[in-house]
């Protein structure tokens, strides 16, 4: 009888990527990067330019009466109620939509 083999830790890596593909994927990473910056230029560049058109003009000033309205009618709104939402009961709301 031959004896059987011990229990083997070899491990086999799998082997490296062409490099086509790592140049590939370089590039992808270099596009998104030059995407996102470019993007993040664009939003800062609209920043700016919206800060730049309000320099110098009078600040708008809020009406002062209607935002207490407001704030008023916020205020006496009814408020919802604490506790667990009510039970639906699908077989009466069928009946209801049959009638």
């Amino acid at each position: 009888m031959t004896p059987t083999s011990p229990a083997s830790n070899v491990y086999y890596l799998t082997p490296p990527e062409p490099d086509a593909e790592r140049r590939s994927r370089a590039s992808r990473e270099r596009h998104r990067r030059l995407r996102a910056f470019w993007w993040r230029l664009r939003i800062a560049a609209a920043d700016v330019g919206a800060a730049v058109r309000r320099f110098g003009r009078v600040p708008i000033e809020a009406d002062a009466a209607f935002l207490e309205q407001r704030a008023d009618l916020v205020l006496a709104a009814p408020r919802r109620p604490a506790g667990p939402a009510p039970v639906i009961d699908f077989a009466a709301a069928r009946t209801r939509l049959r009638a």
